[in-house]
């Protein structure tokens, strides 16, 4: 299997001065705010490029396979990590999780996040924060995302994919990207993957692994198995009708994917997220 990196978080923050597009592409069970200071940052998330301007917040289930592919020079943002489990018990409108689930991103309206919330504050307080200041910086992102969940008519969905021409290789890569999230339960083979972004497979393989850093198969794995992960969470599907709704041809083989990518059967995953 490709470098599909899974990375556990947990409570925790960073700053990129400069951001770059560096690292294979990752996952991670964490909700992630993302908030760039000052240029501009393009991800490859779930279905395609999405840009993050600055001074805008985006919030999304770091879950699904993400990384930056481009960032304007002298490009500076943040990064902050909470525990899924936490998110949940804060009793945010079903909408705003429901969305977070599904894979898709919440940015907050433009030019106000800075004024209501101390992002760099944040960022530099959870490294090394006592178990009392994590308390609080807890309750303070909460009345994040409470207010971000009160944004929802206006500012919910995805954010604005960049325009990319027939012979951009970054618009390629979208188009693949595309079409794999909204066919992933389908029996789906790479020569249609390639089709999608009207380029021969043998190009396109190479292609997506320069740019992403993992093979179009585990790009597709990886979304089979977000699917899966939000089915064992938020229904009461047995396991064997998640595997065959999230795109697996067989029990065993759900069960060797999802086994080395999460590390824990799907049944304790279950278990572990609904304690």
């Amino acid at each position: 299997m490709a470098k599909v990196r899974f990375q556990t978080f947990d409570f925790n923050s960073g700053l990129a001065s400069p951001a770059a597009a560096i690292g294979d592409i990752h996952h991670h069970p964490e909700v992630e705010l993302n908030y760039v200071f000052r240029g501009k940052i393009t991800y490859l998330h779930r279905d395609g490029l999405h840009v993050l301007p600055p001074h805008q917040l985006a919030i999304f289930w770091g879950s699904t396979p993400h990384k930056i592919v481009s960032a304007e020079p002298g490009s500076e943002m943040a990064w902050m990590t909470v525990p899924l489990a936490w998110v949940w018990t804060w009793n945010l409108p079903e909408r705003f999780t429901k969305t977070l689930m599904e894979g898709r991103w919440w940015l907050s309206p433009k030019s106000t996040v800075a004024d209501r919330f101390p992002i760099r504050a944040w960022v530099q307080e959870m490294k090394g924060a006592t178990p009392l200041r994590k308390r609080a910086l807890a309750l303070e992102l909460e009345a994040c995302f409470l207010w971000m969940a009160e944004y929802s008519n206006l500012y919910s969905g995805h954010i604005p994919t960049s325009a990319t021409g027939p012979g951009d290789r970054l618009g390629h890569i979208e188009r693949m990207a595309r079409c794999m999230a909204e066919r992933f339960r389908e029996d789906l083979d790479i020569a249609e993957i390639a089709a999608a972004a009207r380029l021969h497979p043998n190009y396109a393989m190479p292609l997506f692994r320069r740019h992403c850093g993992v093979t179009i198969r585990d790009y597709l794995l990886q979304l089979r198995l977000i699917h899966a992960q939000r089915l064992l969470i938020t229904t009461d599907l047995k396991v064997i009708d998640v595997a065959f709704s999230s795109g697996f041809r067989s029990l065993s083989s759900f069960y060797e994917a999802f086994l080395k990518v999460v590390k824990v059967t799907p049944k304790a995953f279950r278990t572990r997220m609904q304690a």
